[in-house]
C-alpha cells in the first residue's frame, strides 16, 4: 500500500493515518441495500417526476398561455405532494427515536400535504373536459355503435379520479421509505464519532509538538532563529525582485525618452533611493 493511501493531508499541514477513517466508515457500512441513502434518494426522485408528468397534463390544460405560472403552480403541487410528506416522515422518524421534535414541523406538512390533495381533486373534476377532451365528446363506441355524451363524461370523470388518487399514492410511498429507510441517530452516531476520532489525532499530534520541546532545551531559541533565517531569505527574495523591476522600468524608460542625459539622471535618482532603503534597514 503507497503512502498517498497510508496518509492524508488536513488542513493544519499535518499527516493522519487514513486506515482509521476508513475503518470508521466501514463500521457504519449499510448492512442491506435498502439502508443505502441513493436508494433512498432514487425513489423519492422517481415519485417527484411521476408526480410532475401528472400535474403537468392537468396545467397545461387551462395555462398553456402562461409558461411560468403553470411551472410555479407544478413545483408548488410537487412540493406539496412529495417534499412535505418526505419532511414530515423524517420528523416521525426523529421523534421514534427519541429527538425532541416540535409539533409544528409535523402539523405544517401536513397540512400542505390536505391543502394541495384538495385542491389536486377540484381542479382534476373542474377540468376533466379540458383534460380528456376525447373521452368527453365521444359520439361512436369501439364496437360502433353510439353512446352519449354523458358516458363519455363518466369517462372523463374516472380518468380524474384516477389521477387525482395517483400523487395521494407516491405521496404514501415517500412517506413510508424515508420513515422506513432514514435512521437520523445513526447518522449522528456517526458524525460525533468521526469529530471524536479527529480530535483524539489532534490530541496526538499536539502531545508529540509538546514531547519534542520538553526533550529539547533549545528547542525555542532554535524556533526563533529559523524563523529569523527565513524572514531573511524571504526580505532577500523581495529585494532581488525590487531590483528586477527597477532594470525593467530603467530599460523601457531608456527606450521611451532615448536620451542619455534623462537615462543617467534616472538611474542616480534610483542608485539613491536603494542607497537610502538599505540604510533605513
Amino acid at each position: 500500500m503507497s503512502n498517498r493511501k497510508l496518509y492524508k493531508l488536513d488542513k493544519q499541514g499535518n499527516l493522519n493515518f487514513g486506515t482509521l477513517n476508513r475503518l470508521h466508515r466501514n463500521k457504519y457500512k449499510a448492512d442491506s441495500v435498502w439502508n443505502q441513502t441513493w436508494v433512498l434518494m432514487i425513489i423519492i426522485i422517481a415519485c417527484m417526476v411521476a408526480d410532475w408528468f401528472s400535474f403537468a397534463s392537468l396545467f397545461a390544460s387551462f395555462l398553456y398561455e402562461n409558461e411560468l405560472l403553470r411551472n410555479i403552480c407544478i413545483i408548488g403541487m410537487v412540493l406539496c405532494f412529495e417534499i412535505s410528506p418526505v419532511y414530515c416522515g423524517y420528523n416521525m422518524k426523529k421523534k421514534a427515536c427519541g429527538y425532541n421534535v416540535e409539533a409544528i414541523s409535523i402539523v405544517l406538512p401536513l397540512a400542505a400535504f390536505i391543502l394541495g390533495v384538495i385542491i389536486n381533486i377540484l381542479l382534476r373534476i373542474a377540468t376533466r373536459d379540458l383534460a380528456f377532451p376525447d373521452l368527453s365528446n365521444t359520439t361512436t363506441s369501439v364496437l360502433g355503435g353510439d353512446t352519449t355524451e354523458s358516458g363519455g363524461s363518466s369517462n372523463a370523470l374516472t380518468y380524474s379520479i384516477f389521477f387525482s388518487v395517483l400523487p395521494i399514492i407516491t405521496s404514501l410511498v415517500a412517506y413510508s421509505a424515508t420513515y422506513t429507510m432514514s435512521n437520523p441517530l445513526n447518522q449522528e452516531r456517526q458524525k460525533l464519532e468521526k469529530t471524536k476520532l479527529e480530535l483524539t489525532q489532534n490530541m496526538s499530534q499536539l502531545e508529540s509538538v509538546l514531547a519534542e520541546y520538553d526533550a529539547d532545551e533549545n528547542y525555542l531559541d532554535r524556533m526563533l532563529a529559523d524563523d529569523d533565517s527565513k524572514f531573511d531569505s524571504a526580505l532577500s527574495m523581495i529585494r532581488n525582485q525590487r531590483d528586477e523591476y527597477f532594470d525593467y522600468a530603467r530599460q523601457r524608460i531608456n527606450e521611451h525618452l532615448a536620451s542619455p542625459a534623462a537615462t543617467g539622471y534616472m538611474v542616480e535618482y534610483a542608485e539613491k533611493s536603494n542607497y537610502k532603503e538599505d540604510n533605513n534597514r
